[in-house]
């Protein structure tokens, strides 16, 4: 899908038409929009998540990233690995 792209059907003069839609631009990369947000606000399950990036290409969520505090020692790898799945989940 992202890289062979998604099929839609629309209409054109009255006629139905099918096509493939390119969801990014891979041979141009300035063809595409990149956007990075520092703690959006997702509706979860339980309760409202707000992970520390989300990093959108073309408006799409394609990386999510979970930042620790390097002088936290409880705040390691494996914390971000915690919370990434407990988002996942939901």
């Amino acid at each position: 899908m992202m890289i062979n792209g998604v099929s839609v059907e629309y209409e054109k003069d009255g006629e139905k038409r099918g096509d493939k839609v390119k969801l990014i631009d891979f041979n141009n990369i300035n063809n595409n929009q990149f956007l990075a947000v520092n703690q959006c606000t997702v509706k979860g399950i339980k309760q409202p998540r707000r992970p520390d990036i989300i990093i959108f290409i073309n408006g799409l969520p394609l990386f999510v990233i979970e930042l620790k505090n390097p002088a936290d020692e409880k705040a390691g790898i494996w914390a971000a690995f915690d919370q990434i799945q407990t988002y996942k989940e939901e």
